[in-house]
């Protein structure tokens, strides 16, 4: 099976090669894509995300796909490979921002020119006002000769990749697929899919300082990139759990402002259902600052602003038909204690029909955590070593997970998920063993969302599964949480079930269990 879902796609050259076609002369024009019968014209009309585009605008394959090539620089890409891929295919894209910041309609004309060399020329001579003008950190300022086979070069090639992204998720008809209002987006509609999730969790947006090291105290240092973007556990649960086929819903609050709206927009774009979120008039969106290194390690600031954003008893008791309806809930610990409790207990309340419980305890509550009659509604707790010391037993002296995953399955918890440095162990009474899960190879450590991604996926395949959990079950969202590392460089890593397939298909991984009593003869 071919894997198309990122920088090791096959496509990724040829496609690349289509775009260097096109930025010559006066760009990607709707003229030039009607009038060209040639190969590299025809991988761009050719895409699924063209022709979805081109379905829903009822509009020609050109115009659908200059359409999807706009959007792939206006919502996927940041900072000066943006800039520069408006600029060198001429799509103007820019243009109303530079405008509103004041940048003068002749250096906006010659942005969009006819000619290569103008574009280039206009673009190297004001780098630093354009950067300013989108509020982007600038890479450092390139020549003329220089920019084809540096910055532009490389900006054609994310602009490529991100064209794949959308061929793989068929997301084509981003902006189209959204209806709304001028109050919020209207109610996302989504196909058919094989299993109903519910999220609760948080939806917040995520200022996102990429850099290379974090300055020392009272010392700045230059970010080489950043992205505002909606963010959250929740929300990223969400969305991978739809690119992975669900029917998804998320429960959560948001304020009533520009960012919360974006939000809304984001979770319909990517399929999931909005109709059971809290919108809260005259409040400001909750913010996560990050600060993201270049393989991956990042750290991160939470503003919750939980006194004006937040979920009450009243929300929960009005969706607890929705909850007790749907094959599985995902749970994340952004919800203030009391409603991860009723949560837990609302959805358990009748066992034999109850959809499985998935809870992840980021942020941990302090204190104790969450009661021992809650831990003991938890069917799969997914968790990191460090999130466990609330629920170590009294005596235990020094941390150790592994008595602690003992005395919370003693508590009642079915199954502990501990995701560790990319691979996970498993401690089930379920399965009445450990299985221990390798992490796949990547060069990028665990990112914020691989957790999510894992979640995600142990859910898909235990409702593909009929909810029975065995070793090929933890492969699979193992695998699913790999995916995500691999593509860390993306800007959305999220994988479709063809890439975790893929990534299954070239591995030589085998879960290995042991018994609880193999595991203490070998220490």
């Amino acid at each position: 099976m071919t894997n198309r879902n990122g920088a090791d796609s096959p496509d990724l050259p040829a496609l690349t090669q289509a775009l260097e076609k096109f930025r010559r002369r006066e760009g990607l024009t709707l003229a030039r894509l009607q009038g060209d019968q040639s190969e590299e014209g025809a991988r761009l009309l050719g895409l699924s995300a063209t022709k979805r585009r081109a379905s829903i605008d009822r509009s020609g394959g050109p115009a659908a796909a200059i359409t999807v090539v706009t959007e792939c620089i206006r919502d996927e890409m940041s900072g000066s490979r943006q800039l520069v891929a408006d600029a060198i295919l001429a799509l103007g894209v820019c243009s109303p921002t530079y405008a509103a910041a004041g940048v003068s309609a002749d250096l906006i004309q010659d942005l969009s020119a006819r000619s290569l060399t103008i574009r280039r020329r206009a673009l190297v001579a004001n780098w630093d006002l354009l950067h300013r003008a989108l509020a982007a950190v600038a890479d450092p300022r390139p020549t003329t000769r220089g920019l084809p086979s540096g910055l532009e070069s490389a900006a054609l090639r994310e602009l490529a990749q991100q064209l794949i992204r959308r061929e793989v998720y068929s997301v084509g008809s981003r902006t189209a697929a959204v209806s709304r209002d001028e109050s919020r987006p209207a109610e996302c509609a989504s196909s058919k899919a094989p299993g109903k999730l519910i999220v609760v969790g948080g939806a917040v947006m995520d200022a996102t300082f990429r850099t290379r090291a974090l300055p020392a105290p009272e010392t700045s240092s230059e970010a080489h990139g950043f992205e505002l973007s909606p963010g959250g556990k929740g929300l990223t649960q969400a969305v991978a759990a739809a690119r992975l086929g669900l029917e998804v819903s998320l429960v959560a609050a948001v304020a009533d402002d520009r960012f919360g709206h974006e939000i809304l927009e984001h979770l319909c774009r990517e399929g999931v259902d909005t109709s059971l979120i809290k919108v809260v008039a005259g409040a400001r969106t909750p913010f996560t600052g990050v600060f993201e290194m270049e393989l991956g390690d990042s750290i991160a600031a939470n503003w919750r602003n939980d006194s004006q954003v937040s979920l009450d008893a009243r929300d929960l008791e009005a969706l607890a038909p929705v909850l007790t309806a749907c094959d599985a809930i995902l749970l994340t610990f952004e919800v203030p204690r009391e409603i991860a409790e009723r949560t837990l207990t609302l959805a358990r309340d009748d066992p034999k029909s109850a959809p499985i419980t998935i809870v992840t305890p980021g942020q941990p509550y302090p204190g104790t955590g969450i009661s021992p009659s809650s831990l003991a509604r938890i069917n799969y707790l997914v968790a990191h070593a460090w999130e466990l010391g609330p629920y170590a037993p009294p005596r235990l002296r020094n941390f150790d997970p592994d008595p602690v995953a003992r005395h919370l399955l003693s508590n009642g918890v079915e199954t502990l998920c501990l995701v560790v440095g990319g691979g996970c162990t498993i401690y089930s009474e379920t399965a009445h063993d450990t299985i221990s899960v390798p992490a796949f190879p990547a060069i990028y450590k665990e990112s914020s969302a691989a957790r999510d991604a894992f979640c995600a996926a142990l859910a898909t395949a235990l409702i593909d599964n009929d909810r029975a959990f065995n070793g090929n079950v933890a492969l699979w969202a193992t695998a699913a949480m790999s995916c995500t590392v691999a593509d860390f460089p993306l800007s959305n890593s999220l994988p479709d079930r063809r890439r975790v397939e893929t990534l299954l298909e070239r591995s030589a991984f085998r879960v290995d269990p042991q018994t609880a009593a193999q595991r203490r003869s070998l220490r």
